[in-house]
């Protein structure tokens, strides 16, 4: 009975082991995260500072617009004043008749009154500063546009960097260290037979930790890369289990560039007509209704009431300065001024992205012509792989050749990929270029 106790925690301790040993392989593929570019981009974009302006600014634009929405409302204002006269109304004959109903004003004299205007016509200045506001903080959201898409230049630079990466460690894995494995395997079995040299075995196992050392090499630079582009996406923690996806362009190319700068520079033109006809505004003549009312002693508009008093005023205002010695004049000529000025930047904004979109397509044209020749290299070499392998397993060959022959047609799929990555990143880099994406 002790003894089958003693076999049954045997087998559980195995099977326990089993388990862990399952669990263990396991667990890195079920953490494997799989990232697109448009997902490391979007995530990029959301996480940076600068996405959190876009809110601050509408804010910013709410609490103006309200600011400006009470100029139209009437502008109160209290006052008060005392203060001691030198001379004040009197007789200047003390026998005369009038002198006895004429009170005896004081020198010390206070009053306080509380004043209301309401601007009747203005010129409508409230809608020329609400679409000033409204233009300038479309300017500011323009210009973080701008800005994201630096952002999203850096994103696809290091997106594509440590894709390269991932994907030669892939084919140095599989197209390298994996036969030169298995071949390793045959040879040994060989030497241990009599049927091969130990240099043979020695020279594979020395093209075996080259390859090693390569990918090592490689795993670093991507490892590096990762870790760059899990700062931005705020995953520091788990650049070690990202898996990048090779995208696909799925934008026409041929469409026209639609760069977030073209705009900011038309809003920028735009706000300086809308400064333009604010500054005439400002020339415009002003109506407003007012009001005057308060307590005061003596009464301001009746002198003989010296015991403190009540009064009030209520009428219209016109306000107009029709000479300003030309100065809003020149105010709207440095705006016009300002508007060519900016015109010019359009312009030569417009004739640097022309030339950058003309190199960009011109290293297209390129890398498609050399996927192509990688293509028929590549073809070329695997044949040659497979003559060394059966010169080899049949005495005809070193294993020097064989290694030679297929380091040659792994550096030709390498060639290949980074093509091919190369021609994506440009593809994607003109769909940027052009504001498509």
């Amino acid at each position: 009975m002790a003894l089958n106790l003693k076999k049954m925690d045997n087998m559980n301790s195995r099977y326990l082991l089993l388990l862990l040993l399952v669990i263990g392989l396991s667990s890195p593929l079920i953490a494997q995260t799989k990232i697109t570019f448009e997902q490391a981009e979007k995530e990029a974009l959301e996480k940076h500072p600068l996405s959190e302006q876009k809110e601050m600014f509408s804010r910013m634009q709410e609490t103006e617009k309200e600011a400006i929405s009470k100029d139209r409302l009437p502008q109160f204002g209290i006052q008060g004043k005392i203060g001691y006269l030198s001379d004040v109304i009197s007789p200047t004959d003390p026998n005369a008749p009038a002198a006895a109903v004429f009170p005896d004003i004081p020198h010390t004299q206070w009053q306080t009154y509380a004043s209301v205007d309401y601007a009747i016509y203005n010129g409508n200045i409230k809608k020329k500063k609400l679409a000033k506001s409204s233009s300038e903080y479309g300017i500011k959201i323009q210009e973080n546009n701008v800005k994201q898409f630096s952002v999203k230049e850096s994103i696809s630079q290091i997106y594509f960097a440590a894709l390269s990466y991932q994907e030669q460690e892939i084919l140095i894995k599989d197209g390298v260290i994996n036969e030169l494995e298995n071949q390793l395997k045959e040879v040994e079995a060989l030497e241990a037979g009599g049927a091969a040299l130990p240099s043979t075995t020695d020279a594979l196992k020395v093209e075996y930790f080259k390859a090693q050392q390569k990918l090592l090499s490689v795993e670093a630079q991507k490892n590096g890369a990762l870790k760059a582009l899990c700062i931005w996406l705020e995953r520091e923690n788990e650049w070690n289990t990202i898996e990048l996806v090779r995208p696909e362009m799925t934008v026409s190319l041929s469409a026209q560039y639609n760069r977030p700068e073209v705009e900011m520079y038309k809003l920028q033109t735009q706000n300086m007509d809308v400064m333009s006809d604010m500054l005439k505004t400002q020339r415009l003549p002003v109506v407003s209704a007012y009001a005057i009312g308060g307590y005061g002693t003596p009464n301001p508009y009746n002198f003989f009431i010296i015991d403190g008093d009540f009064f009030y005023q209520v009428g219209l205002k016109f306000a107009w300065k029709p000479f300003d010695y030309g100065k809003n004049n020149r105010e709207r000529q440095i705006t016009q001024i300002q508007k060519e000025v900016i015109n010019t930047e359009l312009e030569t904004f417009n004739k640097t992205m022309n030339s950058q979109i003309v190199q960009i397509q011109a290293t297209i044209d390129q890398l498609g012509k050399l996927i192509s020749q990688d293509n028929e290299i590549i073809k070329i070499q695997e044949r040659n792989v497979v003559r060394s392998k059966g010169q080899l397993d049949n005495g005809a060959a070193t294993s020097a050749k064989y290694v030679t022959a297929l380091n040659a047609l792994t550096d030709a799929k390498l060639n290949l990929s980074s093509h091919e990555l190369q021609l994506l990143q440009t593809q994607y880099h003109l769909a940027m270029t052009k504001g498509l994406l």
